[in-house]
């Protein structure tokens, strides 16, 4: 194979209980190892002073990569004193010690999800791709704080339809190169059977986000967009539940989602580590979702690490339009929806025949979304 590669990514160990994001990265690293690529996952943690949620937070995280066996092909380096756009200043590695962590650098490509690894922090690696995996807002806050847009060697993003004449989301000189997201199969085996008893999603519910462009707010919080469905779980013959990080002073929200028939779940007890996000996908009957107005509205093409996730489990999928169904092929394992009543339409449809959509979904990550057909043109993409 080509350059040895480090996934590097800035979002898990600070969310000790965000079970989900966990597997962003770990999809890239599991998967490139497999196609024999010398892959390694940088993690990085800004600690700003608080040294008892450093240590918190370190011992999740490896306690993590522990369990999951992949702790030798990880190193978390955290700065106890700085945040992230202070100089790196002194560093804790737990993994490759810096010495050996700058000379494997030389020679490898970072693929930077997100920009999570900083222009000081990037500089002593051989070539770096940047992996954009929030697209639409993300080149939107890009023209205003930068994110290491134009800084790296190549630009890869999830957003199928950025570009598009539907999308409004400006691109400028950069030349954005598509690939879908990873999901890597032998870590979620299909499921098959008739399911579980409800379809669910994890989810934040406020992120306190928000994207601008010519003066129009582009929301990236998920509340607008549930509560849109509002009046689903009546229409349909299934059960919904989100498990959304709704906290109990927000009582007006869960007693509204309840009178309307949602079941509410505690993402921090139902998905809170990687092990048990995967049996929560995994025990799901399928995932409905809404997803942030801001997708909604700049039309990238995104589609959730979260979903592939579900279909590669072969479990359906009915999730909000963004864009990237005019990129996929049509699948009754994975239906879109533009409306309150084209989700309770392809919630029916899974439904009348729950097996043959089943059974798509789990082809679909075969064919399109498996880490074995995504990281080859990634790599080739980036100069690996």
């Amino acid at each position: 194979m080509g350059l040895p590669v480090f996934v590097g990514s800035a979002f898990v160990a600070q969310y000790p209980t965000g079970g989900g994001n966990f597997w962003v990265p770990l999809q890239y690293l599991l998967g490139l190892r497999a196609l024999g690529v010398e892959a390694h996952w940088l993690e990085l943690l800004w600690a700003r002073g608080d040294r008892r949620r450093a240590l918190e937070f370190v011992r999740a995280f490896r306690g993590a990569l522990e369990r999951l066996g992949v702790a030798e092909w990880a190193t978390l380096v955290c700065f106890p004193e700085g945040a992230r756009d202070d100089p790196p200043g002194r560093a804790e590695h737990h993994g490759l010690a810096p010495a050996e962590l700058g000379a494997r650098a030389r020679d490898a490509l970072l693929l930077n999800l997100a920009n999570s690894v900083t222009a000081p922090l990037r500089s002593g690696f051989a070539r770096t791709a940047l992996l954009d995996v929030d697209p639409g807002p993300f080149q939107l806050w890009a023209r205003e704080h930068g994110l290491g847009v134009g800084e790296h060697d190549v630009h890869l993003t999830i957003g199928q339809n950025l570009g598009a004449a539907d999308s409004p989301v400006p691109l400028g000189a950069v030349a954005w190169q598509k690939v879908w997201p990873a999901v890597h199969l032998p870590a979620w085996p299909n499921q098959g059977g008739a399911g579980g008893a409800c379809y669910t999603t994890v989810t934040q519910w406020w992120t306190q986000q928000y994207a601008f462009l010519e003066g129009e707010a582009y929301d990236c919080n998920k509340r607008p967009g549930f509560l849109a469905l509002l009046d689903l779980p009546g229409r349909v013959p299934v059960t919904l539940e989100l498990a959304a990080n709704l906290h109990r002073e927000e009582s007006e929200d869960r007693a509204l989602l309840a009178r309307h028939g949602w079941r509410l779940a505690d993402p921090a007890e139902v998905a809170g580590t990687p092990e048990a996000f995967r049996r929560y996908v995994q025990g799901s009957r399928g995932e409905l979702s809404a997803a942030k107005p801001a997708y909604v509205k700049a039309r990238p093409g995104w589609v959730s690490d979260r979903t592939i996730c579900y279909l590669a489990s072969g479990r359906p999928c009915v999730v909000e339009a963004t864009g990237a169904e005019r990129h996929l092929p049509p699948s009754p394992g994975l239906r879109f929806f533009r409306s309150l009543d084209e989700a309770a339409d392809a919630l029916r449809a899974v439904e009348a025949d729950y097996a043959a959509a089943a059974r798509a979904a789990r082809r679909l990550a075969e064919e399109v979304f498996s880490a074995e057909v995504v990281l080859p043109a990634l790599l080739a993409r980036a100069g690996a």
